[in-house]
């Protein structure tokens, strides 16, 4: 397993679309946050709580990039029978690619959140009062992006290809759960995105489960298909 981890921290560390996406994902809040921070209206509204949400969805994205890229360019560039020489077990290539994917969603997590803070004292504005409130924000950025992360491995894996992998997280984000909240009735607290990103138990739950099993099928299927 340490020569997986190893090996995966290698090509993460060479593959220079993996730091722009995550200082994207950063920049971005950093640019809402300061939005919000410029607010001198926000009534009830709490500068840094509402700097996320639309925001964090495109970070998740961003994240999801970096976990589909994991096996998305394997295919592509016809690797992944390398990589199966090197490190021969399905279960030990999935984990390590999980395991880094998990700690860069991780970091991506915590660039949102402390340039979100930025953003917000740098427009002027005031950071939360309640640091229970203000944790609670920061815990469901870092498992949103975290188990963000989790689902472009498997989508990666799954798909064997970058864009319709990105594309199709994508149109979940931003167009399928939009639409099962509005016309399906679907609680929001329900849908994995949605749900996680409002620190919601079922959708929490649901997501973590969603990418426990994509993960599994992943690791089925590489041993199955690309054996």
């Amino acid at each position: 397993m340490r020569n997986a981890l190893a090996y995966e921290l290698v090509r993460v560390r060479t593959l220079r679309s993996t730091w722009v996406l995550l200082l994207s994902a950063g920049l971005l809040q950093f640019a809402s946050g300061l939005y919000w921070g410029l607010k001198r209206d926000l009534g009830d509204l709490d500068a840094f709580a509402s700097a996320f949400g639309l925001v964090d969805r495109l970070g998740a994205l961003l994240v999801a990039a970096v976990g589909v890229a994991a096996f998305g360019l394997d295919h592509e560039h016809g690797t992944l029978a390398t990589t199966r020489l090197v490190l021969r077990s399905p279960v030990r290539i999935v984990a390590a690619r999980a395991l880094v994917t998990a700690g860069l969603g991780l970091l991506a997590g915590v660039l949102m959140v402390v340039f979100t803070a930025a953003g917000v004292v740098t427009g002027g504005g005031a950071l939360p009062a309640d640091a229970g409130a203000a944790g609670r924000v920061a815990s469901a950025v870092l498992l949103l992006t975290v188990l963000s992360g989790l689902a472009g491995v498997a989508l990666g894996g799954l798909l064997r290809h970058t864009a319709l992998a990105v594309g199709i997280f994508a149109v979940w984000v931003f167009v399928a759960e939009t639409t099962l909240a509005a016309l399906a009735d679907v609680p929001v607290t329900a849908l994995p995105i949605s749900g996680t990103a409002l620190s919601a138990v079922p959708g929490t739950l649901g997501y973590a489960a969603l990418v426990l099993v994509a993960l599994g099928a992943t690791t089925f299927t590489l041993a199955r298909r690309d054996g």
